[in-house]
């Protein structure tokens, strides 16, 4: 039976002696409490952000996985990823927080903090560790040896898994966990499992969303056997199900495993893993490690595939989608290298595909849902304009693929009310693409959210001064990046996430995913 880890008891963290300098020992203000390392309390030098999306000093969250201690300040599982796992934990630059800090060590005067020496790390983690339980009395037998013959393709290890699972009353967890230290055949098999029995109903899937079983799945959504990383990733879909279990799987460290299947996983384990992080990204606080952990570029090739399942790239899209409502991610999109034109291709394209005219029509809402997220924000507005947007938004509108009063023409106009907000450049262009032909008929139609955007939008290209919100219809406005406000009022933006169904247990199974 495995040792409980143990947890951390908070501690002043140490102070330097008189013949040492600390970094922060001359500061004379209290610094933002997001400037402190939630570890060694002190001024962050090198922040960077673990998979749940926290931040640390680089130094210190490094000792923490050294020492396999997980204090609570820490989401991840650290306990479980010795130094020479194949999966290390990803430690991503917090730029913007350490311009943060540089800037208010600067307006006060004060001298930049210094980064921690690994030595130094160790001992303010070490001073967190409570004592090592005792050992067990040497009069102890150790348990006798196993006697039961098998094939020899099981190994020791896993026959002794196998019993002692049976001794401790043979629940599924311990069951999948003894299956899966022995050779693929069974890993695959505790992963098929582990997949059926999160599909059958939410009791079990909160039950095994422990821990050590999301601890188990990361090495298994890495596996180089095809069967083992589909079941696996579709287990995790499975799990991600219970809204209680979405937080817990990216907190522990699920999400980089997912993007390398994204990346370059078995096709069908790729299209698992776009429904898992869609999923998860429907939770708000997972939306923002999802975006720093680098799912946004292969969940928009993905989405931009021609090639593949149209339930994968429509998972992608809803992915994309909800990642895009982090006013972080919004900026990380608009940076990613073409991404307005895979956008606006995907939305043309789907506009001329009449052989499948639903599944046309959900990637073109998709589409244009993400560019109307994407004009809430500078940098998306500029990538928006640089990219031809605003002629390829008239083009949805005129041809008709954004139909008149349909929530595919209440998002292109979001679109181009976005990129009026403050943008001289936006006149011309406008102008250029005949935006006020498509957008007169809307502004002289019944009253709502579309025909105030549209108005707003005609008098941006006059020039008029019109610094209103877009409130008219009461509806709650939502502050947008550069502290413009633009209506949530699209029915289609305010729906709830539609709720996704279980994948079902065959190695072919496939997402059920209903819009």
């Amino acid at each position: 039976m495995a040792t409980a880890w143990p947890r951390w008891r908070p501690s002043s963290p140490p102070m330097p002696s008189s013949s040492s300098s600390s970094p922060s020992s001359s500061f004379t203000a209290d610094p933002p409490a997001e400037f402190l390392c939630p570890i060694s309390g002190t001024l962050m030098a090198d922040p960077v952000v673990v998979p749940p999306g926290q931040t640390f000093e680089r130094a210190c969250i490094q000792a923490c996985a050294a020492l396999a201690f997980s204090p609570p300040a820490v989401a991840a599982d650290l306990s479980s990823l010795p130094p020479s796992a194949s999966s290390p934990l990803v430690l991503v630059p917090n730029v913007a927080l350490r311009t943060a800090i540089l800037n208010w060590c600067d307006r006060l005067s004060l001298p930049y903090p210094a980064p921690l020496s690994p030595d130094t790390a160790r001992d303010v983690v070490r001073r967190l560790m409570p004592s090592p339980p005792p050992p067990p009395p040497r009069s102890q037998a150790p348990p006798p040896a196993s006697s039961v013959r098998t094939r020899s393709y099981y190994s020791d290890d896993f026959v002794q898994q196998q019993q002692e699972a049976r001794r401790e009353g043979g629940s599924t967890e311990e069951r999948i966990m003894a299956m899966l230290g022995a050779g693929p055949a069974e890993q695959e098999a505790a992963m098929a499992l582990l997949r059926k029995t999160a599909r059958e109903n939410a009791e079990m899937r909160r039950e095994l969303c422990t821990p050590r079983l999301l601890a188990a799945l990361r090495p298994m959504l890495l596996s180089g056997d095809a069967g083992v990383q589909v079941n696996a990733a579709a287990a995790l879909v499975n799990l991600s199900l219970e809204a209680e279990n979405k937080v817990r799987i990216v907190r522990s460290g699920a999400v980089s495993p997912l993007v390398e299947v994204l990346r370059s996983g078995h096709p069908e384990a790729r299209d698992h893993a776009a429904g898992a992080v869609y999923s998860l990204a429907v939770e708000d606080e997972n939306r923002a490690a999802i975006g720093v952990l680098g799912a946004i570029p292969p969940l928009l090739e993905l989405f931009a595939c021609a090639g593949a399942a149209h339930l994968a790239r429509r998972e992608a899209g809803m992915a994309l989608y909800h990642v895009s409502l982090s006013g972080m991610n919004r900026s990380k999109i608009a940076r990613t290298p073409g991404v307005v034109r895979t956008l606006l291709a995907a939305a043309e394209a789907a506009r001329d595909d009449r052989a499948n005219e639903a599944d046309a029509a959900a990637l073109r809402r998709i589409a244009v849902m993400i560019l109307a997220n994407l004009a809430g924000c500078p940098d998306g507005r500029t990538a928006l304009m640089d990219g031809g947007a605003v002629a390829a938004v008239v083009r949805l509108m005129s041809s008709g693929s954004a139909a008149p009063g349909s929530a595919e023409e209440e998002y292109c106009i979001s679109s181009l009310y976005g990129m009026s907000r403050g943008s001289l450049r936006f006149r011309g262009l406008a102008r250029a693409a005949g935006v006020e032909a498509a957008l007169t008929p809307v502004a002289e139609g019944a009253g709502g959210v579309g025909r105030d955007m549209a108005r707003r939008t005609l008098r941006a290209m006059r020039g008029e001064d019109d610094e209103a919100a877009v409130t008219a219809t009461g509806l709650l406005g939502r502050q947008w990046d550069d502290g413009s406000v633009v209506s949530e009022g699209l029915v289609s933006i305010r729906r709830p996430p539609p709720r996704r169904s279980s994948y079902g247990a065959g190695a072919s199974g496939s997402n059920t995913t209903q819009f």
